[in-house]
């Protein structure tokens, strides 16, 4: 090598060191603490509405519930409870596939039947106080109907939307109606898990009252609630009576689920729902032009979204301190199970790719394996990366997802 060519590699190398090193003095650390922990997860899951759309195949409920190459590993179904009993068996077949799955399910009623309510119509009106026995009875006989069929419910829900006076199946609640309600029939419900108020815009000052009267409160065992004009915040009430708090249902918008624009906000939204101390996350339809799976039964972009959190931060697992914005741009969260496996999400919102110092405070991993998705890429891998003195050095990609697993 003569003397102008070792001075080209020289700079070359020069060069290359200054990059590096700027490139690592503008890492951020993201500091993991597995000792300091916050809510358990019960799981990620969808509506199946086979009342109203056609069911779901068994090759979608695979794609749906199952952990494997390109499917979503959903752990949760929420179901309806129809008005009319007659149509019960329609939940049946998509709900056995699940729960042999080891999906946990959970119904909720729109309406009672019209015969038990003040306007004698399944749209508005409320339930008639005279009707709370006959209204426990309905609900339980949905649970008994779906046990004897092969598909026992972890939970039910007293009411869907109380607070929303819908065009459609509805009935309005007031919290003391529940309060009412819960007190003279909640014993009956035995150990099945009692959700309400599944309000629209999860409305703190309809489950309050309820948590707050000793009668009503020992016989919730879920906060649910809805997303529809608000966001996740924490229910500080709630823990403190030892209930979870679930959000089951929300939909963004009805654009194509594919628009990658329109479906990283999913993302965003998981993310702030796992900081509000949720303790399961439900999206809308599973599948629908808009949902979690297209029409033709393939994972949409949202439904790629959903499977990084959903098929790596299983039921059980608990979320632990991590930094939650170490960028403007970048949103983490970090879980771990009972074996000590850890698991960390991360989003990048933004247009630049940034670079992560996964430092452990302790409980450090050998490794971790990144897979992603984004625009052009769906739930794939992304690369293994050793951890050495409890660090471990990552980039993110703009607009994506990633997630990091120990071995």
């Amino acid at each position: 090598m003569n003397k102008v060519m070792l001075n080209g590699a020289v700079r070359a190398l020069l060069l290359s060191a200054a990059l590096g090193a700027g490139s690592l003095a503008q890492a951020q650390v993201v500091t993991i603490n597995p000792a300091t922990t916050y809510q358990q997860i019960r799981g990620f899951g969808g509506f199946n509405g086979p009342d109203w759309i056609a069911d779901l195949t068994p090759a979608q409920v695979d794609t749906a519930f199952g952990t494997g190459n390109g499917q979503m590993g959903l752990s949760m179904m929420r179901m309806r409870i129809s008005p009319d009993s007659n149509a019960w068996r329609s939940q049946v077949p998509t709900a056995v596939l699940a729960k042999a799955k080891g999906v946990t399910l959970f119904a909720s009623p729109w309406s009672p039947p019209a015969s038990m309510k003040t306007n004698n119509s399944l749209i508005q009106g409320s339930l008639k106080p005279a009707s709370y026995g006959d209204y426990a009875t309905h609900l339980l006989n949905f649970a008994s109907f779906m046990q004897n069929n092969g598909a026992a419910l972890y939970g039910i829900s007293v009411q869907n939307e109380p607070d929303f006076e819908a065009p459609y199946e509805g009935c309005s609640w007031t919290s003391s109606q529940f309060i009412s309600f819960l007190s003279g029939q909640g014993s009956r419900f035995g150990a099945l898990k009692v959700i309400a108020p599944e309000s629209l815009r999860s409305d703190k000052a309809i489950a309050t009252p309820i948590l707050n009267d000793s009668g009503a409160a020992q016989h919730l065992d879920v906060i649910g609630g809805h997303l529809y004009g608000t966001t996740p915040s924490e229910f500080p009430l709630a823990a403190a009576k030892g209930k979870e708090v679930w959000m089951t249902e929300h939909y963004t918008d009805n654009t194509d689920a594919n628009n990658w624009s329109a479906a990283l906000p999913v993302a965003l939204e998981i993310h702030n729902s796992m900081i509000a101390k949720y303790n399961a996350y439900i999206w809308w339809y599973i599948r629908r032009s808009y949902g979690l799976m297209t029409e033709d039964g393939l994972l949409s972009k949202r439904g790629y979204i959903m499977a990084q959190y959903a098929k790596y931060v299983r039921p059980g697992y608990t979320r632990i301190a991590a930094t939650a914005n170490p960028y403007s741009d970048v949103f983490v969260t970090a879980y771990k199970n009972s074996s000590g496996k850890i698991v960390v999400v991360a989003i990048n919102n933004g247009t630049a790719q940034r670079q992560l110092q996964l430092t452990f405070s302790s409980g450090a991993p050998a490794s971790l394996q990144k897979t992603r998705t984004s625009s052009s890429t769906n739930n794939e891998y992304g690369g293994q990366y050793a951890v050495s003195g409890g660090v471990a050095t990552a980039f993110i990609d703009p607009g994506s997802v990633s997630t990091f697993v120990s071995p």
